[in-house]
């Protein structure tokens, strides 16, 4: 393969939220350290992210994500007390306009829904009401699921990314996630594919800081690749707006940044 052949698309999200029982004040300390430290590696690396958060509006990474200046997404992370079956189309209205509408008011655009626990929602009509473009699904811990797994990219007008692998894996994270994760990015280069890593801030927490150099270290092997142009790297909303604008004619300008 040349330099400058573009081929693969790379999509990393990140779920910034603590499950219920976590969430005591020594936790949130370590959320908001481990929130510090992945804005540094993906500034420096120039990779974007979609951010997921509880609610855009009170969440306290918000600032911080949108003033990094690198293209960052803040997306809402979704679980089962507000979209989970019984919860009712009423209680789900009144959380898409908390969640969404609300926001976009405030100035802060936010159009993706991530999933966390939940393998679907219904009411789709309501979340296309309220601005959602595109609806992630929960990540997983399996690589080879990812691709035996074909999702249909658009439904309803909502577009959905490809599954996304969970970060860091489960075990021991040196050598072997390493270096499969690096042989899994060069595979969506040759194959034209997209590949869609998720980082579990909640697990990454739990895990020593091993797990956290080697994400930083992925990422500067993708930003190599990116530079030498041969992947692109976008967030859940950018692919979702290109899809959207694709299917209804609308011209786009490329995600695409030049290679440095």
């Amino acid at each position: 393969m040349t330099s400058g052949e573009l081929t693969g698309t790379l999509l990393l999200s990140i779920h910034l939220e603590l499950e219920l029982e976590d969430q005591d004040r020594q936790d949130e300390q370590r959320l908001d350290e481990m929130r510090t430290r992945l804005l540094g590696i993906t500034q420096a690396a120039e990779i974007p992210a979609t951010w997921a958060v509880a609610d855009p509006t009170l969440s306290a990474a918000t600032e911080s994500v949108l003033a990094a200046g690198i293209g960052h997404e803040l997306a809402v992370l979704g679980d089962e007390a507000w979209l989970g079956p019984g919860c009712g189309r009423a209680r789900l209205s009144r959380e898409l306009v908390r969640r969404f509408s609300a926001p976009r008011k405030a100035g802060i655009p936010v159009n993706t829904l991530v999933l966390r626990k939940l393998s679907q929602v219904s009411d789709l009509d309501l979340l296309i009401q309220h601005g959602v473009k595109a609806i992630s699904g929960p990540a997983t811990a399996d690589l080879a699921s990812l691709h035996k797994t074909q999702t249909p990219p658009l439904r309803f007008g909502i577009w959905q990314p490809p599954a996304a692998l969970r970060l860091p894996v489960a075990g021991k994270w040196w050598s072997p996630a390493s270096w499969l994760l690096r042989q899994e990015i060069k595979r969506t280069i040759r194959k034209r594919s997209t590949l869609h890593l998720c980082i579990d801030v909640p697990r990454l927490i739990a895990t020593d800081a091993e797990s956290l150099d080697s994400i930083g270290a992925i990422l500067r092997f993708a930003a190599a690749k990116r530079d030498a142009g041969q992947l692109q790297i976008a967030t859940v909303g950018q692919l979702a707006t290109q899809a959207l604008h694709a299917r209804a004619g609308i011209p786009t300008r490329s995600i695409l940044r030049p290679a440095a």
